[in-house]
C-alpha cells in the first residue's frame, strides 16, 4: 500500500495570516456602527474609521450582539495597524458581549499567531469553525500556520489545500502550497 508523506520545501513560515477576519455583523440603523463596519470591510484603518467605531461604542445604544460586532470591527482596524494589544483587548471585550461571535474568535487567534502563540491560537480557530465563521478560508489558512509551527506538516498542508479551494484567487495559500513537496513512499 502506498502512503503519502509531506515535507516542507523551506523553513516553517513565520508570517501569520495576512489579514484580519474583518467585520462581525452589520449594525442596521446605527450609522456610526455601520460606518465602523464599512471601514473594517474596506480595511481602512485611518483616524476617521476609529472615530466612527469609538463614537458608536461610546454613544450608541447597541445591543450586546451589535456591540460585539462593532468591537470586532474596531479590533480588525487595530489588527490591520499591527496594534496587537488593542486588537486583542477589543476581541476579548467582544467575546464578553457575545461569546458566540465567530469572527471575534478567529481574529483573537490571529492576534495570538502574530505574537507567536500557535498553541493558544488553535482552540480559538476551532471555536470559530464551530461557530461557522464567515471567513472559512482565512480560518483554514490560520490553522495551517499554527499546525506548521507545531510540526504538524501534513495537517498544515491539508489546511492550506482547503484554504486554496475555498479562495483560489487568494495569493498567500497558493504561494505557501508551493513550499510543499508531496512524495509517494513505496
Amino acid at each position: 500500500m502506498k502512503t503519502l508523506f509531506l515535507s516542507a520545501a523551506v523553513a516553517v513560515a513565520v508570517a501569520a495570516a495576512s489579514s484580519p477576519a474583518g467585520a462581525g455583523t452589520i449594525s442596521i440603523g446605527n450609522s456610526t456602527a455601520h460606518d465602523c463596519y464599512e471601514a473594517a470591510i474596506a480595511r481602512s484603518a485611518d483616524r476617521n474609521s476609529f472615530y466612527h467605531c469609538n463614537l458608536a461604542l461610546d454613544q450608541e445604544a447597541l445591543s450586546d450582539r451589535d456591540r460585539a460586532a462593532t468591537l470586532v470591527n474596531r479590533g480588525a482596524l487595530y489588527l490591520r495597524g499591527h496594534n496587537y494589544y488593542s486588537a486583542g483587548r477589543d476581541f476579548d471585550a467582544a467575546l464578553r458581549s457575545d461569546s458566540n461571535n465567530a469572527e471575534a474568535w478567529l481574529n483573537l487567534a490571529i492576534v495570538n499567531l502574530q505574537q507567536g502563540g500557535s498553541t493558544e491560537a488553535l482552540p480559538m480557530i476551532e471555536k470559530s469553525f464551530a461557530l461557522n465563521t464567515d471567513r472559512q478560508a482565512l480560518a483554514f489558512y490560520s490553522r495551517s500556520i499554527a499546525n506548521e509551527r507545531m510540526g504538524r506538516v501534513r495537517a498544515a498542508y491539508n489546511d492550506l489545500q482547503r484554504a486554496h479551494e475555498l479562495a483560489p484567487q487568494w495569493r498567500e495559500p497558493t504561494e505557501d502550497l508551493k513550499r510543499y513537496q508531496v512524495n509517494r513512499r513505496q
